[in-house]
């Protein structure tokens, strides 16, 4: 008998009088033991199978159809009251985001009480607040956060992503569950984080006994984590089957769609760019950025982000700057874009140092942004007409010419004209993401500074916007800063790439080379953490000690 068995499911959402049909004769099985992945892209269903399970649905949801059988009962049967003793006791939850999944205002230790203690009364169980610590601290410890006393006094604002993910883990495991379900638990980090993430996760399903639903749309995940896969699209699961199955000769066209688009860390797939040719467009000379703190983080209360970062980018070209969070990316792309000033150093744009190009709007204009998260990064209560027109003025276009200039850029960017008079929540995230592009072109820049701009995105959107991009660059003759972690991507995307780490440029060269012969070993670390799908870019990946790991990364456990 399979520990959790969905035969079926279908549901359906209500809203204002509309019937949205979301599942559709979904069925899937998890035995004892077992680890599961559900794939698929955002809006698939994924995360709505996870909800229909531990029945935290919304109030307009109806389930129409099917059965959820646990341990052979059937849930949809039940009480809520008798499902909610289910909750965080035989099944639990790891959440996508650690940061929002915590109340800022309270401890670490505050939340794992509560769990604890609200457990033990549906449990029937009298505990003291003093045992309950000594229990926190036990699991602290098995999650691998080696000074609990300290996590359990602190606020989530006060621990890494990493940290945070592992107090969320602490959290699902508090009362020895048989099914961890797992929602894209490594999105939000960082990929060396994500990869301690994932072994952890290993590690406790071995010798703890659980069973895993892994919830992803990230391929590699789903190789490191899962035995069985499901693929999911629009609501139906199209195919199914082992591992090695799946990912060795998928047999339906999506997940073939979805297995093409993984950009490959090895082998001749890669686009062995050439540097561009010509005059540079930015260079950055002895560039130090410091920030005072109100916590002393140096002798003189200062932090310095940036150290001495000298390089260049030449007209036309895609330089990746690589390095995880905290490293320094994206304050050099500010400084860049003159959102921030050098505490030492220099930039040039086009030849003329930044804080020259300060009052001319035509300078302002040359360099633009995409930002990571294009929910975000767009106004909700405005039009994507209205956002356009923001640029279009600065640049100074007559006021009679913008609409013909906004249904430009949409086509540019390949959405159809009437989207000027939708609003941000009306599109998907790779149109949402299209537009952010279509904003940053309408002041006619040369360059244009992409920090993480694919990696909200789902990995089959992520490819059409990179293919965008290169068409963008090649039509326009556009020069690209492009900022991530995604060394993968990078290597089929960029001329060149330089390895940021603590503020300091530690490596430098083309994508073939660094990848080929990574001389650092943070990069060496970075390429090895990447997830991958096949046994070959596995092996292929460079060796890292344990030494070089302690010594370069900064263990999100730490």
């Amino acid at each position: 008998m399979a520990l959790l068995d969905i035969k079926g499911l279908n549901l359906s959402f209500t809203s204002y009088g509309q019937t949205n049909y979301v599942l559709r004769d979904v069925s899937l099985k998890i035995a004892e033991g077992q680890r599961v992945a559900l794939i698929g892209e955002t809006g698939s269903g994924k995360s709505v199978t996870s909800k229909a399970v531990l029945n935290t649905l919304a109030g307009n949801a109806a389930v129409t159809g099917g059965k959820i059988l646990w341990r052979g009962d059937d849930l949809l049967k039940q009480s809520d009251a008798a499902r909610e003793k289910l909750k965080g006791i035989e099944m639990s939850v790891v959440m996508q985001d650690p940061l929002s999944s915590f109340n800022p205002v309270f401890t670490i230790g505050r939340h794992l009480d509560d769990v604890l203690y609200w457990a033990d009364r549906r449990a029937g169980r009298k505990s003291g607040r003093a045992e309950r610590r000594q229990r926190i601290c036990e699991v602290l410890l098995k999650v691998q956060l080696a000074d609990p006393e300290r996590v359990i006094s602190s606020y989530p604002s006060q621990l890494s992503g990493g940290m945070r993910q592992r107090v969320l883990i602490a959290l699902a495991l508090m009362n020895k569950p048989a099914l961890l379900i797992a929602d894209e638990p490594g999105t939000a980090l960082d990929v060396t984080t994500q990869d301690e993430i994932l072994r952890l996760i290993n590690d406790l399903v071995r010798n703890e006994g659980l069973s895993l639903l892994m919830i992803t749309h990230n391929l590699g995940v789903v190789r490191l984590t899962a035995d069985y896969v499901y693929v999911m699209r629009k609501g139906e699961i199209v195919e199914h089957g082992p591992l090695d199955e799946i990912f060795g000769n998928p047999q339906t066209d999506y997940a073939r769609e979805l297995i093409g688009a993984i950009p490959p860390l090895y082998g001749e797939a890669v686009k062995d760019q050439k540097i561009a040719e010509g005059d540079e467009m930015v260079r950055l000379e002895g560039v130090d950025k410091t920030f005072l703190q109100k916590r002393l983080l140096g002798p003189d209360g200062t932090t310095k982000a940036v150290r001495g970062v000298d390089l260049d980018i030449r007209k036309g070209e895609i330089f990746g700057l690589a390095g995880e969070s905290g490293s320094g990316k994206t304050t050099v792309a500010r400084m860049v874009m003159g959102i921030m000033r050098p505490s030492a150093g220099r930039v040039f744009i086009d030849g003329v140092p930044l804080d020259e190009m300060a009052g001319n709007r035509a300078d302002r204009a040359m360099a633009q942004i995409v930002y990571q998260n294009p929910g975000t990064s767009l106004n909700p209560k405005r039009t994507i007409g209205q956002t356009l027109s923001v640029p279009l003025q600065f640049a100074g276009l007559e006021p009679k010419r913008h609409t013909a200039r906004m249904e430009e850029l949409l086509e540019r960017v390949d959405l159809p004209r009437h989207f000027i008079a939708r609003y941000p929540h009306e599109l998907s995230g790779g149109q949402k993401q299209r537009v952010a592009i279509a904003r940053a072109l309408a002041a006619n820049p040369r360059l244009i500074v992409l920090d993480e701009p694919t990696s909200a995105l789902d990995v089959s959107v992520q490819k059409r916007v990179i293919a965008l991009l290169e068409e963008l660059r090649d039509d326009l003759g556009l020069t690209y800063l492009f900022i991530s972690h995604d060394l993968s991507l990078m290597r089929n995307f960029c001329s060149r790439i330089a390895v940021m780490l603590r503020g300091e440029l530690v490596e430098q060269g083309r994508p073939a080379e660094v990848f080929a012969n990574p001389e650092h070993p943070y990069t060496r670390a970075l390429i090895a953490a990447i997830p991958v799908i096949t046994d070959a870019e596995e092996a292929a990946k460079p060796l890292v000690t344990l030494e070089e790991k302690q010594r370069f990364l900064v263990s999100s456990a730490a």
